[in-house]
């Protein structure tokens, strides 16, 4: 799973723990949830893909609505600041920024960045070009085909 998908997933579990004490059938609840939502994490590409996909499937609705009962049913932790949700936030919003720029910088580098068969074929066209190399060049590659070829019809005596 990539590393930002995890500190995502990780960050809205943190979100959870950090605020209220959950004990009971709803700490099996979020553990459940969260399973589930790992499982989609480990399909994911990146944490932008994550990110488009949970918001679009029932687990990100199961995750608010699991929130809400919490908040109604637990206990607040005596030590969690008020502005625990938006410190949260602020997590997951980096761990997204993040993961988006790292895949529009891997993206960036391969159209920026040659092949290494780009480079390949640059260097056999340059060779190419000498014109007595060249030639010599062409002759090799004709005589490796028909080589090849005679491999090919050479009838096998049994």
């Amino acid at each position: 799973m990539d590393e930002y998908v995890k500190r995502s997933i990780e960050s809205r579990k943190n979100a959870i723990f950090a605020a209220y004490n959950v004990e009971g059938e709803l700490l099996a609840k979020v553990e459940k949830l969260f399973v589930e939502m790992e499982k989609l994490g480990v399909s994911c590409k990146d944490v932008g893909d994550f990110e488009a996909k949970l918001a679009a499937s029932p687990l990100n609705q199961k995750y608010l609505d699991l929130f809400t009962e919490i908040a109604t049913n637990s206990t607040a932790k005596a030590a969690a600041p008020k502005s625990s949700g938006a410190g949260v936030g602020k997590m997951v919003a980096g761990g997204v920024v993040a993961g988006i720029a790292e895949s529009a910088a891997e993206q960036a580098l391969r159209k920026v960045v040659p092949t290494r068969a780009a480079v390949n074929q640059k260097a056999t066209d340059a060779v190419r070009s000498v014109p007595v190399i060249g030639d010599a060049i062409d002759v090799g590659q004709k005589a490796s085909y028909v080589a090849h070829l005679g491999k090919l019809f050479r009838k096998k005596k049994k």
